[in-house]
């Protein structure tokens, strides 16, 4: 049996929701009312009903709506077209008003001073990379924590609260300061994150920030930092990846800070891999055999799930970054380098990255 006129109308309703959140994008008065105004109400209504909860309600929630979409195209077939693909226009609306938006908010780049022509040379770029790579080898631990999963998930979600609140007020997307969001919960679907090469994810529609469990622990504080600095209105992939090694530096935990400080050396390694091989090896030499450790296994575990759906997986958030106004796609998680190098240029931040080296 086919759909109804009136079934027929609602889908087409809300396939014309979501189309006008997408366009709502590309309205510069918009946006800016949502980042001044709409994005610090939600975000704290979101928190209010879903923050203080210890595992993820928005992963329970998808798991009940998919099953229940497959339930209804099993048992009433192409009747249900029409009301799924008006359930799927009010998602993608609700989406952009909850924080797809924010994929609009002026960059974090205009907040940051401009970099000089002299900080812009390889050689300033390679001495802030071995500054890097000697406050990782300072901060490394003999042994990192044993403590259970939870445990040590907590104590990383405390000193990330401590991390972004001493970051400088200037530096925000939104004027969100007031909110206190709630934790970074572990994804209950961990081990298919593992195969699609995904490390976090947040989940606008309830305000959740998530991190695969499975990945080497190494990476557990970098990555809860970069999915809550999305919580925090930073969209783009590259603005959140420093935003969140900063919230890291910016904690007084050592185990957190040497996450962050490894995330650090990570993002400029791979700039000065591009630049000067010869100068990325001495880099790596003077890095302390735990050091080297952790940045082995954290490749390896990678590596050792690479294959189709990865390649699916990639090819998808590509297609997304795209579709958002992120010409560069996923190479967006990458560019990094000149938005940490001028972050280094505000002397509070630098003095946080590097306290006690120079």
């Amino acid at each position: 049996m086919t759909s109804t006129p009136r079934a027929r109308i609602v889908a087409i309703a809300g396939i014309a929701a979501g189309l006008l959140g997408r366009l709502l994008l590309d309205i510069p008065a918009v946006v800016e009312w949502h980042r001044s105004t709409f994005f610090p109400l939600a975000g704290a209504a979101l928190q209010q009903v879903f923050g203080a909860n210890a595992s993820s309600i928005g992963e329970i929630m998808a798991m009940m709506a998919a099953a229940v979409a497959i339930a209804a195209v099993v048992r009433a077939r192409t009747r249900a077209v029409a009301p799924l693909a008006a359930f799927a226009g009010l998602v993608v609306f609700a989406f952009y008003a909850s924080w797809g938006l924010a994929y609009r908010y002026p960059p974090l780049s205009s907040r940051l001073p401009t970099l000089s022509a002299s900080n812009e040379a390889p050689e300033h770029l390679i001495a802030i990379s071995g500054l890097s790579a000697r406050f990782a080898a300072k901060l490394s631990p003999e042994t990192f924590s044993t403590a259970p999963d939870a445990e040590l998930l907590s104590r990383i979600n405390t000193a990330l609260a401590e991390g972004f609140s001493v970051l400088p007020p200037g530096l925000e997307a939104s004027p969100i300061r007031a909110i206190t969001f709630g934790p970074t919960r572990f994804s209950y679907l961990s081990f298919a994150m593992s195969r699609l090469q995904l490390s976090g994810y947040y989940f606008p529609w309830t305000g959740e920030a998530h991190i695969n469990r499975q990945m080497p622990r190494s990476a557990w504080a970098r990555t809860a930092a970069h999915e809550r600095a999305h919580q925090r209105g930073f969209a783009r992939e590259n603005e959140a990846t420093v935003m969140g090694v900063l919230a890291c530096l910016g904690s007084g935990d050592p185990l957190v800070r040497y996450s962050g400080a490894l995330g650090l050396f990570i993002a400029l390694d791979r700039e000065v891999a591009r630049r000067d091989t010869a100068a990325r090896k001495q880099l790596w030499d003077v890095l302390p055999p735990r050091v080297l450790r952790d940045l082995r296994e954290e490749e390896a575990f990678w590596n050792a799930h690479e294959g189709a759906p990865a390649r699916v997986s990639e090819r998808v958030n590509d297609t997304y970054l795209k579709a958002q106004g992120v010409v560069s796609g996923i190479v967006s998680y990458s560019e990094t380098t000149r938005l940490f190098l001028q972050a280094l240029e505000t002397e509070s931040l630098s003095a946080t990255a590097f306290r006690s080296l120079r």
